[in-house]
């Protein structure tokens, strides 16, 4: 019986930079280094790469050199490569792409287009679901709710089709940048593309499928209600503070037997983000102790006046030098996470016109009518 060898890793976000100055390419390098030396030593047969490929729709050149790069290596160890969009990826970009990547056995899904989601190699058919915004199949004129509805039928529909497509061949691998309710995340998936009107119910992924690659939840886990086999890989490094203390991983997977065998491997991290708090009363020295090599901090101060919080602010960027990346005063940090909470319970964030006029509110702008008129032509169009 032949053995298929998978490697499954998701959200690289090429171009990543933190705080706008601090660059994070080195750190996803170091990664994809790693993954690299498996596929050669474990000979795999296939990487999947379940999107976010690129941090920001339009990469520069030194993140879209990066991953060439990374890609042609494995196309020459005979590695095929199959990838799907993320909603931080650019459509158009990704497929502007595609005539040297066919040159390397890299097949990449960008359109949930019905005729284009299946990818047959032999006895083994991969699915690829890239990220399906939820402006493109609800109509936001029924309401939060019967949105939510329509998008999780819509995908359920999905399934159901593309199961049907490939229940003949002897392995299915599905691939996809969704979110599952029930998934833990962290604090750097944005909100308004990992929320509960995005999410779809475990429920309705094929248990005829092998083996479920997901992307775009930053923490590793499996899906436990799941019907099948189905991990998110998360991210390849800590991408900001609300990854702070996580590892990384990704999986080795072997198909042989009745069930996949799933190898859980861990990174090594180039460089971690820490959040520390100095409390009243402490001394600024004592975070010294805290201090380590590649290591970059969000120190949150408390103190009873703008003056003292400076002078404390001060003496921390003599201590940690360019790695102290946040100095926030605590009693802002509360009224931002109060503020937050308090949106989250009013403002209806599938609402782009409510999101934009609140924007405006905040930065004590006068609304502009021009853009809403825009902003809903567009929406009826469903661009």
């Amino acid at each position: 019986m032949r053995t298929i060898r998978l490697v499954h890793i998701a959200d690289l976000h090429a171009g990543k930079t933190n705080e706008r100055r601090l660059n994070r390419n080195k750190d996803l390098l170091h990664s994809l280094n790693q993954v690299l030396d498996l596929i050669k030593s474990e000979k795999a047969d296939y990487l999947l790469v379940a999107g976010d490929i690129f941090d920001k729709k339009l990469p520069d050149a030194e993140s879209l050199g990066l991953i060439t790069e990374f890609f042609v290596k494995v196309g020459e160890l005979k590695t095929k490569i199959v990838a799907v969009s993320g909603n931080h990826d650019s459509v158009q970009f990704l497929e502007a792409q595609t005539p040297w990547m066919e040159k390397f056995d890299i097949k990449l899904f960008t359109r949930p287009t019905a005729n284009k989601l299946v990818f047959a190699d032999g006895e083994l058919a991969f699915v690829g679901i890239p990220f399906i915004s939820e402006r493109a199949i609800t109509d936001l004129g029924e309401g939060v709710q019967r949105a939510k509805i329509q998008y999780s039928e819509a995908v359920k529909k999905l399934l159901l089709y593309v199961e049907k497509k490939v229940e003949n061949f002897k392995w299915k691998i599905l691939i996809g940048h969704l979110f599952f309710a029930g998934s833990k995340i962290g604090n750097s998936e944005i909100e308004v593309t990992v929320s509960d009107a995005y999410a779809v119910s475990q429920s309705v992924l094929p248990p005829t499928f092998d083996y479920i690659a997901l992307g775009h939840v930053h923490r590793y886990q499996r899906l436990q209600e799941s019907p099948t086999t189905a991990y998110y890989t998360g991210s390849l490094y800590q991408l900001d503070f609300g990854e702070s203390g996580q590892d990384k991983f990704f999986n080795f997977v072997i198909l042989e037997g009745k069930n996949p065998k799933v190898e859980k491997i861990k990174l090594s991290l180039l460089t971690r983000f820490e959040k520390l708090t100095l409390r009243k009363g402490d001394r600024v020295g004592n975070l010294v102790r805290f201090k380590k090599e590649n290591t970059y901090y969000w120190v949150t101060v408390e103190a009873d006046t703008p003056q003292e919080f400076m002078l404390r602010k001060r003496k921390l960027e003599e201590i940690f030098g360019e790695n102290l990346l946040r100095v926030y005063p605590q009693d802002r940090l509360k009224r931002k996470k109060e503020k937050n909470s308090s949106n989250r319970g009013t403002l209806n964030l599938r609402n782009p016109v409510e999101v934009l006029k609140a924007y405006y509110k905040s930065q004590g702008r006068e609304w502009n009518t021009e853009a809403e008129r825009v902003i809903k032509k567009l929406l009826e169009e469903k661009i």
